[in-house]
């Protein structure tokens, strides 16, 4: 009898059969529930963004070759016959492209700080949480580990110095509890922010005062918790209550990664996976 596989993976896009879909489910439930206890608000954000936006946060700047863009067909300039020639060879090229003007994020968390664009924040900060599919074009791609299309659950503080980090603590607390519950071992390392550029100033501050610390299993980051200072808050004019810049962290969770640490860690049982997920979720304590 031939085994149907439960995830099947092609040119960095994955198809997830019902086992970790099931899984996916699960877990996201256990991530909103806490997102929910600390207060968060729930957002839905557009899955596309403006590269005018994008480009005011340094998106091509700093990342460009992550860059992936939405584009209309040319249809007036070279007719639906020579449009669908292109399409039964795979692929459109340049010249049946109009200009790109809306971009695949790759990092859920940007909607949100557009999101606030010219807005001041509570008087206690804001903490919203949002489910967001981004996108990276890779050197390369390795099943759920790395892939070009993937879902990211993003929580997201924005307010005074001390609010922002109180939420990272919170949120490595919480990661770390959660790992402990479901006996997964993560290890915590320093990593380079992908919100800064990877060289001059801001790379040498980081390696005296990391901004990202990834949570890891054999090799594979499924986490993060990132501390940006004011660098959103100054390019969307977010202030806070009382009209000072606004700092902004954030912890991100990659579902297709956790599907596949979780599968290794459980030998590949979707279900044993999904019941552990399930008791760890219900003996976390609700967030302080």
């Amino acid at each position: 009898m031939t085994v149907k596989p439960a995830v099947r993976t092609s040119g960095g896009l994955a198809a997830l059969e019902d086992g970790p879909t099931r899984l996916a489910g699960t877990l996201e439930e256990v991530l909103t529930r806490w997102a929910r206890d600390l207060g968060a608000t729930a957002l839905t954000l557009p899955p596309l963004l403006p590269v005018a936006d994008l480009a005011a946060l340094d998106v091509y700047r700093n990342f460009p070759q992550l860059a992936l863009v939405s584009s209309t067909l040319d249809i007036a300039g070279h007719g639906s016959e020579g449009i669908e020639r292109q399409a039964d060879a795979g692929r459109f090229g340049p010249a049946v492209l109009a200009a790109a003007d809306l971009a695949l994020p790759s990092s859920a968390c940007y909607g949100v700080y557009l999101h606030f664009r010219n807005r001041r924040t509570a008087p206690d900060g804001d903490l919203v949480s949002v489910m967001g599919q981004c996108f990276r074009n890779e050197d390369h791609y390795d099943g759920l580990r790395r892939l070009k299309a993937f879902r990211m659950r993003e929580v997201v503080a924005l307010g005074t110095p001390d609010q922002v980090a109180d939420h990272l603590d919170r949120a490595a607390r919480f990661l770390e509890t959660l790992a402990e519950a479901l006996g997964l071992p993560l290890e915590r390392r320093a990593a380079s922010d992908p919100f800064y550029d990877r060289s001059g100033s801001r790379a040498a501050f980081q390696r005296v005062v990391p901004v990202k610390h990834e949570y890891v299993y054999q090799g594979t980051a499924v986490a993060s918790v990132n501390s940006h200072f004011v660098f959103f808050g100054e390019r969307c004019a977010i202030t806070t209550a009382d009209g000072a810049v606004a700092s902004t962290s954030c912890v991100g969770f990659g579902l297709e990664r956790w599907l596949h640490a979780l599968s290794d860690h459980f030998g590949g049982d979707w279900d044993k996976a999904r019941q552990a997920v399930a008791e760890a979720g219900a003996t976390l304590a609700p967030a302080a």
